[in-house]
């Protein structure tokens, strides 16, 4: 240990160093009070022994300045005295001596003194080096505070505040300065009744930590906040997750959309099924019926306008389903957008502004289902702004970087963006208006919205609610740029009914859609062949060929349960022959059965329910298409 002592008689403080010294520890010796300062200014001195009388300074003076210092107990004093009255002994501990020590020195009262002070001497280090640590662990924290990217902020038991970090001053808009010592419910008067309230004061009440997410009181953004006690009061990291959270919402909707697609595919192909049987049915009833009979006419045709109203409400259903695949080519946005906003807003109050560059890039979509989503989001903003108003439509030119968890790979995309200036959509609703047939029109479907979710969807790009406020929402939507354009199926004019006799097979699961094709087809007058299946199909047309009776024509059910299904027949029979005119017939808007047809070897696409016109045009397209083009090649 490291003693200073201060005695200004040689011979006294000769002696006293050495039986310090004979104790292990280092001493050093100086005369004066004046001498004592000047040493204690480069080196550092734990123990200090000072001699009451000095010339000049005093020890006892020297010893209440020494306690007076910022590191004043730091150390421990040792007075050294003459005196022996009561009284001046205990001024010299009110000096701030740690102990005394009379003259004549008993070498044993000074052991029991040195045995006391190396005991506090280490009590004091230890607890010096802690206060250290402390110090720069507070410093190390309040350093990480202040740098985080999480919002923070520290509140005593009467709500006030007590610390701000950066971060919170950005997501508050307020400065600490202005924070600081302030009431929180003062401050933000907003957040009384709200769960953040309810939670605060439940930490406090329960000194219990709580993790909760909470939107804001004006309902655009989302904070993940841990609030937990301290020192009386409460502290809180918070963080914004509204991106996240919005994340969460849009995949919850995909999955909503896909559980129903699931259901309204099948609903869609079995009712497409019943439609056709129905349509068709009418179809022949009005052939049959008498010119005179107008009222039996009559009602063939309502019930015909009535079932094709059906079909399209099964069209509907088809979006959601595994079908609906959009027919694609490469158009210009700004002209879509233009043509659909004019034909939404028509006859209405409002009017549409719009925001489009010149170097807008192509997309490639199917008009008519980008044309629908439009049309539904126009729609919902003429219902937000009754009483009219601007309807603000903009697009761009945006390239996604492609980042883990990111709802839409990288690439580049078309954004459009359409915003009313309504009230917005209320907090509780906002993550269930893409829900099917959510709605809070009594005359509305809840349809659109799904609708239009499912198709953005099937053409790569999102749908999503961008921002609502009282001010208004803004919907936006992705959708990729164009990289190809796609091959172009010429429209082949009706030739007319054939002139020839041609036989037909047709194959189809369904009994009652294959006695009414083969009615049909009789009408038109075809020769008809129906089968079940696609083994039934191809033995039944491989016969025919051997015969030379050869089929002019197949028309094949896409899907046959629990047998072979279109696809799988063309296959078989372009090995048979590969001139075989086919035509492929769907309850499913299937890519590979109807969107492309083309490109599977198929002369057409018959999609059900369909019309004995129908049946009469996809036939003499698909001969023409075989005299122009050559026979399909695998």
């Amino acid at each position: 240990m490291n003693i200073l002592l201060v005695e200004d008689q040689d011979d006294s403080r000769k002696t006293l160093s050495r039986l310090i010294e004979m104790r292990g520890h280092k001493v050093t010796q100086v005369a004066t009070a004046e001498e004592a300062e000047r040493a204690m200014a480069t080196e550092t001195f734990p123990f200090l022994i000072l001699d009451w009388m000095l010339p000049g300074k005093s020890g006892i003076d020297l010893c209440r300045e020494l306690r007076a210092r910022q590191d004043g107990d730091e150390m421990f004093i040792l007075l050294v005295t003459g005196k022996t009255d009561r009284a001046d002994l205990e001024m010299a501990l009110e000096a701030g001596a740690n102990d005394y020590l009379t003259k004549p020195i008993d070498l044993s009262l000074l052991n029991v003194r040195l045995a006391v002070a190396e005991r506090q001497i280490r009590d004091l280090t230890e607890r010096n080096q802690a206060r250290v640590a402390l110090q720069q662990s507070a410093r190390t924290l309040t350093d990480i505070l202040e740098n985080t990217t999480d919002g923070f902020f520290a509140l005593d038991y009467a709500w006030r505040f007590t610390y701000v970090n950066p971060e919170a001053e950005s997501s508050f808009g307020r400065s600490r300065k202005e924070l600081l010592g302030g009431e929180l419910w003062e401050k933000f008067p907003e957040l009384r009744g709200t769960t953040f309230e309810k939670n605060y004061r439940r930490v406090m009440a329960e000194q219990t930590p709580i993790e909760f997410e909470a939107c804001d009181p004006s309902g655009t953004q989302w904070f993940e906040v841990h609030a937990y006690p301290s020192g009386g009061g409460v502290s809180a990291f918070f963080r914004d997750v509204t991106e996240r959270k919005r994340a969460e919402d849009d995949r919850l909707t995909k999955g909503k959309i896909e559980s129903l697609g699931t259901l309204a595919g099948g609903i869609a192909h079995d009712l497409n099924n019943i439609l056709t049987v129905i349509s068709g049915n009418i179809g022949l009833a009005q052939l049959e019926a008498p010119v005179e009979e107008k009222n039996l006419l009559g009602c063939l045709a309502k019930a015909s306008q009535a079932a094709q109203e059906a079909a399209h409400m099964s069209s509907q259903l088809l979006t959601f389903s595994k079908g609906g695949s959009p027919v694609k080519k490469v158009v210009r946005m700004s002209e879509l957008l233009a043509k659909s906003a004019h034909f939404s807003l028509h006859g209405s109050n409002l009017r549409a502004e719009m925001d489009i560059p010149p170097d807008l890039w192509p997309t490639e979509v199917d008009p008519t289902q980008i044309e629908q989503v439009i049309n539904a989001l126009m729609i919902n903003a003429r219902e937000a702004m009754s009483s009219g108003g601007t309807v603000d439509i903009s697009a761009r030119n945006v390239e996604l970087e492609d980042k883990p968890g990111a709802l839409l790979p990288g690439g580049r995309y078309i954004k459009v963006t359409i915003a009313d200036h309504g009230d917005g959509v209320p907090v509780d609703m906002a993550t269930k208006i893409f829900d099917p047939y959510f709605t809070t029109k009594p005359v509305s479907s809840g349809l659109g919205l799904s609708i239009s979710f499912s198709i953005v969807k099937k053409h790569e790009g999102m749908l999503h609610l961008e921002q609502s406020s009282p001010a208004g929402a803004v919907f936006a939507f992705y959708l990729p740029a164009a990289r190809a354009e796609p091959a172009v199926v010429k429209n082949i004019p009706n030739s007319g009914l054939p002139s020839t006799l041609q036989r037909i097979l047709v194959m189809d699961d369904e009994e009652g859609i294959r006695e009414l094709t083969s009615q049909l087809l009789n009408t038109l007058g075809y020769e008809v062949t129906a089968v079940t299946d696609g083994v039934e199909a191809v033995n039944t047309y491989e016969r025919a060929m051997r015969r030379g009776e050869n089929f002019q024509a197949v028309i094949l059910d896409a899907t046959i349960r629990g047998g072979m299904g279109g696809l799988a027949t063309i296959s078989r029979l372009r090995n048979i022959d590969p001139s075989v005119i086919a035509i492929i017939c769907s309850g499913y808007s299937d890519e590979a059965a109807l969107a492309e047809f083309l490109q599977y070897g198929f002369r057409g696409a018959l999609p059900k329910p369909f019309t004995r016109r129908d049946l009469a045009d996809v036939l003499q397209r698909a001969f023409m298409t075989s005299k122009n083009e050559p026979a399909f090649v695998r």
